[in-house]
């Protein structure tokens, strides 16, 4: 008889800065369905802390190391035996300290360089100025907001797969595996 081997199945809660992150990996994970179906690693997204305006693993934001943390305790108290993976916007101040206090929780994250808006539109070959090109990360971060509406005619949050599609079928498999090696090299 050919037994095969039963793999243990090892959940990750996904936790995403906001609705334009969460609907980016949900774009990836169809993208890549095979490799995301064949890893014992495998993600849920029920991370629901309402009065904190948690829901469905979204954030929805968190604009420091303080407001970051207030989220962090609270998502580690409600569900303190599980990996949490998030993936998150590299385009604070705070970001290195937001890392800092999810690797000493033990959690893995994916920072998205320098955000959402930024590697779409960098991937859709528009050239979007860089953070140095700011005084500030939140001139910069207004910027690539305001910057991809025009050029997209939408807001990074509508965005859906046939959208995400549109930008990224011209983009290689491994480049997009480079782009999140993390994510990639958890599976």
């Amino acid at each position: 008889m050919n037994h095969k081997k039963k793999r243990f199945q090892v959940y990750h809660l996904l936790v995403s800065e906001g609705t334009t992150e969460y609907n980016l990996f949900a774009y990836l994970k169809n993208r890549f369905r095979e490799l995301f179906d064949n890893s014992n690693i495998k993600f849920s997204d029920k991370v629901q802390i309402p009065s904190a305006g948690i829901s469905n693993g979204k954030l929805n934001g968190a604009s420091d190391i303080k407001s970051f943390k207030s989220k962090y305790k609270l998502i580690k108290k409600f569900y303190n035996n599980q990996k949490r993976f998030f993936i998150l916007d590299k385009d604070l101040d705070d970001s290195e300290k937001i890392a800092d206090s999810i690797n000493k929780g033990k959690d893995i994250v994916q920072f998205i360089e320098y955000n959402s808006e930024y590697l779409l539109l960098n991937f859709a070959g528009k050239n979007p100025k860089k953070p140095s090109d700011f005084k500030s990360l939140e001139i910069f971060r207004n910027y690539c907001k305001e910057e991809f509406k025009k050029q997209f005619r939408k807001e990074a949050s509508t965005f859906k797969d046939p959208d995400f599609e549109k930008i990224l079928k011209k983009v290689g498999d491994e480049e997009i595996k480079k782009v999140f090696s993390v994510l990639f090299s958890t599976l």
